[in-house]
């Protein structure tokens, strides 16, 4: 067995049979991969639905979070290479071969893929096209206290997650100490971004849910910056990505000009978002 693909899953209904799909369409060899789903006490009809699906193997993990659902999924994992996504998510047909070209590096431990809207169109469009610029920009400048983690597009080397994991199992930011555990233990050249390696994630479907995950992560990066220093991006390096996306995608003035006014909004929330964690009395977990 070449891959396992993890994917944790709690009230995703809607977009499971979309997940699943995206997942069994992958153009790999279908006895090199396997499916783990784990269900994560969903209330809203998921587990049947993977109690029901062809080609899956569905576990339950009844401690709440989507981090032990993943590890728990790693423990009765059978593939060398471990791919994670999310239930609201669908992979493009040639992810797992994507991953495969990224860990013919020796070096590359880690690899971390370009993540799409589930409508790639509009003004989401140009912030997605921001977004992934700026991973790419992150993972290329080999500078540790900058990197992150996304597992809803994340492929590792199960000899690397065994060294370094499993995943601390916290509501948020598990991905993010784990790169960074890897980064610093096997140097940056151990995380790689691979734009070859797409997910549409459906939950991204406009501005508002955007500037939802911007305040998240800022206040996610409060929560757990006791057990892992970040540094977030300097004004330079967001213009540098900037001028990258608007470069590259060929921008008109007014394309450019709103995507500097939504990332303004979005820095806003990640502040807000970073602010309202300090002004908490709740305690640091």
């Amino acid at each position: 067995m070449k891959f396992t693909v993890v994917v944790p899953v709690h009230n995703t209904a809607e977009h499971l049979e979309r997940c699943m799909a995206a997942l069994r369409a992958q153009d790999y060899p279908r006895d090199q991969f396997e499916i783990l789903m784990v269900d994560n006490n969903s209330t809203d009809g998921s587990a049947g639905i993977l109690g029901r699906a062809d080609g899956v193997r569905a576990l339950a993990e009844p401690k709440q979070g989507s981090y032990a659902a993943r590890n728990r999924a790693v423990r009765e994992a059978g593939g060398d290479v471990l791919a994670f996504t999310d239930s609201d998510c669908a992979p493009a047909a040639g992810w797992l071969r994507a991953i495969e070209r990224a860990f013919e590096a020796p070096r590359v431990n880690v690899v971390l893929g370009c993540r799409r809207p589930g409508r790639d169109a509009g003004l989401i469009r140009l912030l997605a096209d921001y977004e992934n610029k700026k991973d790419e920009h992150v993972f290329a400048s080999h500078a540790a206290e900058s990197y992150y983690g996304f597992t809803n597009n994340m492929g590792v080397r199960r000899a690397t997650f065994e060294q370094y994991g499993p995943f601390v199992e916290r509501p948020r930011g598990a991905d993010t100490i784990f790169v960074r555990r890897v980064a610093e233990g096997e140097g940056c050249e151990a995380v790689a971004y691979a734009p070859a390696m797409r997910i549409g994630h459906a939950e991204m479907d406009g501005v508002r849910a955007y500037y939802r995950k911007m305040f998240t992560y800022g206040r996610s990066r409060q929560l757990y910056r006791h057990i892992v220093k970040t540094r977030p991006l300097t004004s330079a390096e967001r213009l540098e990505a900037f001028r990258a996306t608007v470069r590259d995608g060929g921008y008109s003035w007014a394309s450019a000009a709103a995507l500097a006014c939504l990332l303004a909004g979005g820095m806003a929330a990640w502040s807000l978002g970073s602010h309202s964690r300090r002004w908490s009395k709740a305690p640091v977990r």
